[in-house]
């Protein structure tokens, strides 16, 4: 029978590293949510933007992990794989539709995420370089896309879509999690996933690499936006350029804003500082997380089950009316209330309820293949 540590750990197969980083994520998303930024608590700020990225990031390291991390699965195991994706991204469909029912003005991102998965899809097989490679491909291509797109389709004479009937559209271009910009995210820990994760090399080259990212990102930035005038001056263009019926020979949005690195900013040099930031974490979080998992086990029990807690934070931000709160108290009551009902869900009931009726509904719809075989191959 499992020890009380054994339990709170979650067994042999998680990575306790990963679930510190997709806890402090989910926590992170509270604090960006309901927290209130004063000038003794100016550093919660740190947590707008970058913790939807680092729940990105730590969603691409899960993909690559569950079809076989280092060793791809090929053959009817990746098939069968492949086929409970598909089934948990129409589970996060159904329940973020539920949860937008609520009326909250938190955006949403787990429809977001469904979309992630699916277009991951084909990159499965792949190896750690080629899907850096992707990472890199989408976090150069994607900025432009995202920004320009829409003022493009705009000045064609067509509508970007403001309601369910253009959620694809959404999802891809004009959404605030547009996957254009965001899949640069799950490429880039996709890759780390194909990696060995014991690695002190990789947690290391994690750490160094992301924080080198974060201060090149950031000092470009200040350097480039500051020649435009400032990052609210670059703002007040882009908005004067992006009115709906201007024609193709009016004034573009200024080239200025791919430097800005503000949060949900999705332009180049957001992607640098803010992705770099989210892969340091996890790097740190993997290296912590070998040698403190029992002190940093609340934590964990918290990433183990990101989508119950997720949810449930939306449930009490309706039913309580938490955003705009005069104080940072329902934010600390909230923290605390999770990271110890986590940890004694974790103990006594082990995994998350949501992430239990999602794993019963993937296992009946796509039962596993009768004789495995091709069970593994190398990183492509």
């Amino acid at each position: 029978m499992p020890t009380v540590r054994e339990r709170l750990l979650g067994g042999p197969a998680r990575v306790v590293g990963l679930d510190v980083a997709r806890g402090l994520a989910v926590l992170g998303m509270f604090t960006a949510h309901v927290g209130v930024a004063e000038d003794s608590t100016a550093w919660l700020t740190i947590a707008d933007g970058r913790s939807s990225v680092l729940f990105a990031l730590v969603a691409g390291v899960s993909l690559a992990l569950v079809t076989g991390g280092p060793r791809v699965l090929a053959g009817d195991v990746l098939v069968h794989a492949r086929a409970r994706l598909l089934v948990r991204a129409v589970l996060l469909l159904a329940l973020v539709a539920l949860l937008d029912l609520l009326g909250t003005r938190v955006l949403l991102i787990l429809g977001f995420y469904a979309a992630y998965f699916v277009l991951a899809l084909p990159f499965l097989t792949w190896g750690p370089r080629r899907l850096a490679g992707a990472a890199v491909v989408v976090a150069v291509a994607g900025p432009p896309v995202a920004y320009w797109g829409p003022v493009a389709l705009s000045r064609a004479g067509l509508h970007p879509p403001d309601d369910g009937s253009g959620a694809v559209t959404d999802f891809l271009l004009t959404g605030h999690y547009p996957a254009v910009v965001w899949m640069a995210y799950v490429f880039a820990g996709m890759a780390i996933g194909r990696c060995d994760l014991s690695s002190a090399l990789l947690r290391r080259g994690l750490v160094l690499g992301g924080l080198t990212a974060v201060v090149v990102g950031t000092l470009a930035s200040s350097a480039v936006v500051d020649r435009f005038g400032g990052p609210f001056a670059v703002r007040d263009q882009v908005a004067v350029a992006s009115t709906p019926g201007w024609s193709w020979t009016d004034p573009w949005p200024t080239a200025a804003y791919l430097a800005l690195a503000g949060p949900h900013d999705d332009s180049w040099l957001e992607v640098v500082a803010t992705g770099g930031f989210a892969v340091a974490v996890v790097g740190l979080c993997l290296s912590v997380g070998r040698v403190g998992g029992w002190v940093l086990s609340p934590l964990a029990a918290v990433g183990s089950m990101a989508l119950t807690v997720y949810s449930l934070q939306i449930v009490a931000i309706w039913h309580w009316d938490l955003i705009g709160s005069a104080t940072n108290g329902p934010l600390l009551l909230m923290i605390l209330a999770s990271l110890v009902a986590a940890t004694l869900w974790r103990v006594w009931l082990g995994r998350g309820p949501l992430e239990r009726l999602f794993t019963a509904v993937a296992r009946r719809t796509a039962p596993p293949p009768p004789a495995p075989r091709d069970a593994a191959v190398g990183p492509r």
